[in-house]
């Protein structure tokens, strides 16, 4: 047998053996002094993790994930987008996107209408359950969002927004 191939006991499968050079490099050092010395992106990634936690936190009494609220507010503002829409918009598989709506649909948060253009198509629209559990969540972000930011003045904040929102479209993230 070649010096680079192994047979897995279990499977009887010939594998590639790791060669050396396939070893992983070590991973960058952790940053290291106040974050104002961080790289942005390490600062960005710290950022939204902490953000992460605290939407769950605001999120928990109302029995939703943060992906869950985001969809029901996209379908607030995007009234009859279909399941594979919002799976390209949240880049996620369309089976995982199918799991999340299937979810909020046993809950009535959300109903799936046939499409009258396009009867194999189903579009999603918020349930009257679904508007009442958004505005309570949305009244905690906001709350949440007021915490995070009480600090900041309203110039400093919609400056920040400003350069966010440059950020965002400058990744090629839509809109929609």
């Amino acid at each position: 047998m070649a010096a680079n191939k192994r047979q897995t006991a279990e499977s009887g499968v010939l594998e590639r053996a790791p060669a050396a050079s396939d070893a992983l490099e070590a991973p960058p050092p952790l940053p290291v002094g106040p974050p104002e010395k961080w790289p942005m992106v390490y600062l960005l990634a710290r950022i939204f993790y902490a953000m992460r936690q605290r939407s769950e936190d605001a999120l928990r009494p109302h029995n939703l994930t943060p992906m869950q609220f985001t969809i029901l507010s996209s379908l607030k503002q995007w009234q009859g987008l279909s399941s594979a829409e919002l799976s390209r918009r949240f880049g996620v598989t369309p089976q995982t996107m199918g799991e999340m709506v299937g979810n909020l649909e046993r809950r009535a948060l959300i109903a799936r209408v046939q499409d009258p253009a396009n009867r194999r198509a189903l579009r999603l629209s918020l349930t009257a359950s679904g508007e009442q559990q958004l505005q309570a969540c949305e009244a905690a972000m906001q709350a949440l969002e007021g915490q995070m930011f009480e600090e900041m003045s309203s110039r400093d904040f919609e400056a920040l927004r400003g350069r966010m929102v440059g950020l965002h479209n400058r990744l090629g993230l839509s809109f929609e």
